[in-house]
């Protein structure tokens, strides 16, 4: 089975075929903060990067080609952060605990009797 949550440092260490230009990229913005793929099935193309700082978000973000096969989602910690917290789920302190939140499953909602009236 493959791990829902994988991070940069671990796909680094197995794909030692990446283009060097593009490994630096992805080292360089490991300095930055930690960076995580997770496997979410209700997004397009299903890869979300969490990434730890709004700048390494946006440099993702520029590097991000429209043209490849991957569709992609790419959020800060933040953003993460503001999102969870608007679905009322607790705010994650690290890109770990925010993939662990966001692969969750749904709350159980119950229906009351008198919703709805």
């Amino acid at each position: 089975m493959t791990p829902s949550i994988v991070s940069l440092q671990e796909l680094l260490k197995h794909h030692r075929a990446l283009p060097p230009r593009r490994r630096a990229f992805y080292e360089a913005l490991l300095t930055h903060g930690e960076v995580v793929a997770v496997k979410v099935k209700y997004l397009p193309g299903s890869l979300l990067w969490l990434v730890t700082t709004p700048m390494q978000a946006r440099l993702m973000r520029e590097l991000h080609n429209p043209d490849a096969d991957v569709e992609a989602t790419i959020l800060s910690l933040q953003e993460a952060r503001d999102l969870l917290t608007i679905v009322g789920d607790a705010e994650p302190a690290t890109v770990y605990e925010a993939a662990a939140c966001l692969l969750a499953p749904p709350p159980v909602v119950s229906q009351s009797s008198d919703e709805g009236a």
